[in-house]
């Protein structure tokens, strides 16, 4: 009876050392997300399918480009679905992996309760704030450069004023003094009474008052404002200093003594108004400066020089 007992026992045994140990469970791959299509979905069934393959590895597997398998990696890296090693360049030895889903009732499917790995909300943030700093820093910077721009932009504005204004100084007195030259060569001429002398000397001096005019035009028209001018004219300039009009029509007789001018072709010479040029023949008729040798159309001639016998050089028609 014992030896029965045994005999069953030890087949037990045997039957239980030689049965099939239990198969484990197959892996579950990991659904494709919802959301996710077209080649996304093909590339991420390859991911989850062949969990550490890379780049030229799911391009076999699903048909597709490595351009168009990298764009969708790329894509379902954002979104959180699937992840690579750290420190990662999208190389083709990157390996990839299916980022494991959680189910919808908060229960954990295996991975110890660790989250998806995928953008955070406070990820989004500190990538807005570092945005939104750099377009600060851009700002400033651009406001900084428009202000140096203007800065330099007086600084040479001024620069050029003043260059301007020590031209036109120096013109100025260049001029003055050759006039103060020619009314003192004049003058010494009209002493001596040396009407060939004295003929040069005004012309000399009519050319000299010309120069001054012509620097103080330069002034007027580099600065705005004639020197010595306090007096704006309608315009929001300077009025030039006025010139006199007497010793340039004194001069212009003097050079052409033989031949008469009526005020209008006097002050088309001179650049004066015609009335004004009238009203100074008019006035140097009345000292002996100027004798008039025609009413209709009025005409004018230099005075003829006296002689020694207190009678004129020439005949004039009054």
């Amino acid at each position: 009876m014992a030896a029965n007992t045994t005999t069953a026992t030890a087949t037990d045994a045997q039957v239980a050392a030689t049965a099939p140990a239990t198969a484990p469970a197959a892996p579950t791959t990991p659904a494709v997300p919802a959301g996710v299509s077209g080649d996304g979905a093909a590339v991420f069934g390859a991911v989850a399918a062949t969990p550490d393959a890379t780049i030229p590895a799911l391009a076999t597997a699903t048909g597709l480009t490595r351009a168009v398998v990298k764009n969708a990696l790329t894509e379902l890296v954002a979104a959180g679905h699937i992840t690579r090693p750290p420190g990662a360049k999208g190389t083709n030895t990157d390996t990839w992996t299916p980022v494991p889903a959680v189910p919808s009732d908060g229960t954990s499917d295996g991975t110890d309760g660790e989250a998806p790995a995928g953008v955070s909300a406070d990820t989004i943030a500190a990538a807005v704030k570092i945005m939104q700093d750099e377009a600060d820093r851009r700002a400033a910077a651009e406001a900084d450069l428009q202000k140096a721009i203007a800065d330099e932009e007086a600084r040479r504005a001024q620069a050029v004023a003043e260059l301007a204004r020590r031209q036109t100084a120096e013109a100025t007195r260049r001029a003055l003094s050759d006039l103060i030259a020619a009314a003192t060569t004049a003058y010494a001429a009209v002493a001596a009474e040396d009407d060939d002398a004295m003929t040069a000397g005004l012309e000399r001096v009519y050319a000299a008052t010309a120069e001054v005019r012509r620097a103080t035009k330069a002034t007027v028209r580099n600065t705005g404002t004639a020197a010595g001018s306090g007096n704006g004219n309608r315009n929001g300039g300077h009025r030039a200093a006025p010139r006199p009009l007497r010793p340039e029509v004194i001069a212009h007789l003097a050079a052409h003594p033989d031949t008469d001018f009526t005020p209008g072709e006097i002050g088309r010479v001179l650049e004066r108004s015609s009335g004004a040029v009238a009203n100074a023949l008019a006035t140097m008729a009345e000292r002996g400066e100027a004798v008039m040798t025609s009413e209709k159309p009025v005409r004018y001639r230099a005075a003829a020089p006296v002689t020694d016998d207190g009678g004129a050089s020439r005949a004039v028609t009054a």
